[in-house]
């Protein structure tokens, strides 16, 4: 445990910090966001990039892996989406922010690095494909069942809202940096030594700066009223979404998979919600004052949840 304790508490400490900070009157949320925008177009790309092209060709083409992981992705966010629209009477576009509160894991800004930590360069693949398969899978599911919309409310044009959410993704660094990572693999090239270096500076940059800029935000948000439906969003995000990749990955087993993928697998699942999520929700115009919240609960709460997660892959894998 003390293990475990070493790689985590470092980690929502620097969240803490920054919380701190903000409260403190030292950083102001600009501070936060420019922070954010350095962590994650500048820092964070040249990390994955790294990390993917140096893995092996072979792994890069697991498609039992991605299809386990997605399987638990699509469950989550149908299953978050049809339970909390019932119990809370959400329209549908409400709906489908709620799903993807369910099932967007925070890979950016605590999943990577602590992957990376946690079990060393083995996690860059796994870790790649599940953010790749995951932005796609998820996009997709927002914007069809936002456009499912017949209770009234103002309707999304499906295929301009995906158009719009696909061109958004075809911009996002990590997602670039990700395929960059994949074709220079398969190239068989190497980086020359000037560029390794900066590449690897940056990525060094890449942790603190993000989870301290997660704190400044994070710091700025209040729980809001509907304390009920944003503790479910939880539960539902920190303990039913790993406990569901878990059963898919080890009772339907893939004899070909390294137990360190599947470790990273369980770990990506129990990570807190995203913070994209409140921009997606923000695209839709539904929902964002909880999902604030909820990033927020969750995010406190994974500082307990995630460790002793951890504790058990160290343990039973």
């Amino acid at each position: 445990m003390l293990t475990v304790l070493s790689l985590t508490i470092p980690f929502f400490a620097i969240i803490l910090t920054g919380a701190i900070g903000r409260k403190r009157g030292m950083f102001t949320s600009e501070a936060g966001r420019i922070m954010a925008k350095f962590a994650f177009f500048i820092a964070l790309p040249p990390m994955l990039f790294l990390k993917v092209s140096e893995a092996p060709v072979s792994e890069l083409l697991t498609f039992g892996f991605v299809i386990r992981y997605e399987l638990a992705t699509i469950l989550i966010f149908c299953s978050g989406a049809l339970i909390g629209g019932h119990l809370f009477k959400l329209t549908s576009t409400e709906r489908a922010i709620f799903g993807l509160n369910g099932a967007y894991s925070n890979y950016g800004y605590i999943g990577l690095p602590l992957a990376f930590m946690a079990f060393g360069d083995a996690a860059a693949v796994p870790s790649a494909l599940i953010l790749l398969a995951d932005s796609i899978i998820l996009v997709v599911l927002t914007a069809i069942f936002a456009a499912l919309s017949t209770d009234g409310e103002a309707k999304q044009d499906f295929i301009s809202s995906l158009k719009s959410t696909l061109l958004s993704l075809s911009r996002n660094p990590l997602l670039l940096s990700v395929v960059a990572g994949f074709l220079f693999a398969l190239s068989g090239l190497s980086l020359p030594v000037i560029p390794e270096r900066i590449f690897q500076m940056l990525a060094g940059a890449a942790a603190p700066t993000a989870l301290f800029a997660l704190g400044i935000s994070l710091a700025g948000e209040r729980l809001s009223e509907s304390r009920n439906e944003v503790m479910f969003l939880s539960l539902f995000k920190l303990i039913l979404f790993p406990v569901l990749v878990a059963g898919l990955f080890l009772l339907w087993p893939d004899k070909g998979l390294e137990p360190v993928w599947v470790q990273v697998a369980i770990l990506a699942s129990c990570l807190p919600i995203a913070a994209n999520v409140f921009a997606m929700a923000e695209f839709y115009n539904a929902y964002s004052g909880r999902t604030a919240s909820a990033i927020m609960l969750s995010t406190i709460c994974a500082s307990v949840t995630v460790p002793l997660v951890l504790y058990l892959l160290f343990e039973m894998l």
